[in-house]
């Protein structure tokens, strides 16, 4: 066991506040699985902060029928999706945070009290695998990297990464970063030291197609832009990140150009083997 982490009983009113942060914006067909599963932890000792980015559909009127269970809302237009999840973080009091943004699940009911009960963490930043599942419906466990693997890319989804809020509010997201401010964020407190614990199993559930998944060439550029800009020059991060241009734009024409089924076979088949690995 990591000595990090110190495993002997605390009562109750010594367990962290958890700051459970949700994002979103005309999210009528997801706020309502995400909601229910922070109210569904058994862990109770959290604060849920929810900022809508002035939503026009029914995702407001979803949430108000929680209203009782939502510690802190905010409805309002934002600079992007960044911007708003600095402002919930702003506003949190927990020693630690998530953003569990809408269309984001946790893996389990009882994911929170695995995670902070009885456990004391002297640590900067917890993180733990993650289930994706696909629009064709099939489903698969990322498992996250090792953190010195960091400068290749996300090493883990910020869904199953807690953060210690005072380190966030420090650092806190660069809203001008479109594409990839978690990574950035991330990038640069583990260049400065900061301390990072690998919970060896899923800690959310999330759904493909996200900012990164859509736009995977700028995402992968944009990750080359920040890696460049916090380390020095290197042939080797340049030739990584040159490649991973050419496999994604492979990807990308096979997607183009193959039916949908037989791409989604493949897909399933890649991630297949990867598990029989």
């Amino acid at each position: 066991m990591d000595k990090k982490v110190q495993n002997e009983a605390i009562s109750d009113n010594l367990l962290p506040l958890v700051s459970i942060i949700t994002v979103c914006y005309n999210s009528e067909k997801f706020i309502t699985d995400t909601i229910e599963s922070v109210l569904n932890q058994t862990y109770k000792k959290y604060e849920y902060i929810i900022v809508d980015g002035g939503s026009t559909d029914n995702t407001l009127k979803i949430i108000q029928n929680y209203k009782e269970h939502i510690s802190i809302l905010i409805s309002e237009p934002d600079k992007g999706v960044y911007d708003a999840m600095n402002k919930g973080a702003g506003l949190a009091k927990g020693e630690w945070t998530i953003f569990l943004n809408s269309g984001d699940r946790f893996y389990k009911s009882n994911t929170l009290e695995n995670i902070f009960y009885q456990k004391n963490y002297f640590v900067d930043f917890i993180y733990g695998d993650c289930k994706v599942t696909y629009n064709s419906g099939f489903s698969r466990i990322a498992k996250a990297r090792k953190i010195e693997e960091l400068w290749k890319g996300m090493v883990f989804s910020h869904q199953s990464l807690f953060t210690n809020i005072e380190v966030f509010k420090e650092y806190k997201f660069n809203i001008d970063n479109k594409i990839v401010g978690d990574f950035e964020f991330i990038y640069r407190c583990y260049l400065k030291g900061y301390k990072f614990y690998y919970l060896n199993f899923p800690v959310a559930e999330i759904l493909a197609g996200g900012l990164s998944d859509i736009n995977r060439i700028g995402s992968i550029l944009s990750r080359w832009k920040t890696v460049k800009k916090y380390s020095n020059e290197s042939v080797i991060i340049n030739i990584y990140y040159l490649s991973l241009l050419m496999e994604n734009f492979v990807k990308s024409l096979l997607k183009s150009i193959l039916p949908k089924r037989i791409y989604n076979i493949l897909l399933e088949r890649k991630y297949s083997i990867k598990s029989e690995k």
